[in-house]
């Protein structure tokens, strides 16, 4: 994890001329393109294409982010679609950046994990054994300030909760029903960002709204255009025209890092 953090600390150099402006998200679509988006407003730009069909998207603090593919490989967005390592799960409905690895489900086994991005190995994981059957996943977080994890589900369209997980029990609790107003749609995630606050973005238009997490109440915050959202990470990031450089030189010598581990 020395390499990565050692990569994150210069892109931060690079970048920290600029002003942090908040809150910032990154959202993917069906079709493999990463949005850098103003919650406030809903405006966005092209961060990257990632080539690979993702349900899943975590964010590092230096810019970098993670995704998963359908057959558990994990790949860092910017970068080339070549994955990093693969676990042994599938179906992965979303990862959740936590203090030098990944929180993420699995709907194939219903099973919360933990990958150390360390040693790229799975130092964690346990079936959630009830409180989720009939539930689609579609999001996980954990809140940075005092460790609660939380997902998010639904039976269909507009049909949303807000589970909190206890890991010691193997068992989830719904909180509440996520309403929202994009019609025909569904919460696609749900993530803690930097100060605590809890966010929803839906699918279809993009509607982002803040949440409760001791009763899943939701405050409409934006509504966007039509993206097929699939995924959300969010973090305290610098403008995009003064970090977008840095990301990719970061991405390109992560990259190396790598391949030359997958390699040796």
């Amino acid at each position: 994890m020395r390499s990565l953090s050692c990569l994150a600390a210069a892109f931060l150099g690079l970048s920290g001329s600029a002003a942090l402006a908040g809150p910032n998200g990154y959202t993917l679509t069906t079709s493999q393109v990463v949005h850098l988006v103003d919650l406030a407003n809903n405006s966005d730009s092209v961060y990257a294409n990632t080539f690979v069909p993702s349900d899943s998207l975590a964010a590092h603090p230096s810019g970098l982010l993670y995704q998963a593919d359908a057959a558990g490989g994990i790949y860092f967005v910017p970068g080339p679609p070549v994955p990093m390592f693969t676990v042994a799960y599938t179906q992965i409905a979303d990862l959740d950046y936590d203090a030098g690895g990944l929180w993420g489900f699995s709907n194939a086994s219903q099973e919360l994990f933990y990958i150390d991005l360390g040693s790229a190995t799975v130092t964690y994981s346990v079936p959630i054994t009830s409180g989720l059957t009939g539930y689609t996943i579609t999001g996980v977080t954990r809140n940075p300030f005092n460790g609660d994890l939380f997902l998010s589900g639904n039976t269909g369209f507009n049909q949303d909760f807000l589970f909190q997980v206890n890991t010691n029990t193997a068992a989830s609790t719904v909180v509440g029903g996520l309403s929202h107003g994009d019609t025909a749609s569904y919460i696609s995630d749900i993530e803690f960002d930097g100060t605590g606050m809890l966010y929803a973005v839906t699918w279809f238009h993009r509607w982002f709204y803040s949440v409760d997490p001791s009763t899943a109440a939701t405050t409409f915050v934006s509504s966007g255009p039509h993206r097929d959202v699939t995924a959300m990470a969010l973090s305290n990031v610098p403008e995009a025209g003064t970090w977008a450089g840095g990301a990719s030189a970061c991405a390109a010598a992560l990259y190396v890092f790598w391949m030359r581990r997958r390699n040796a």
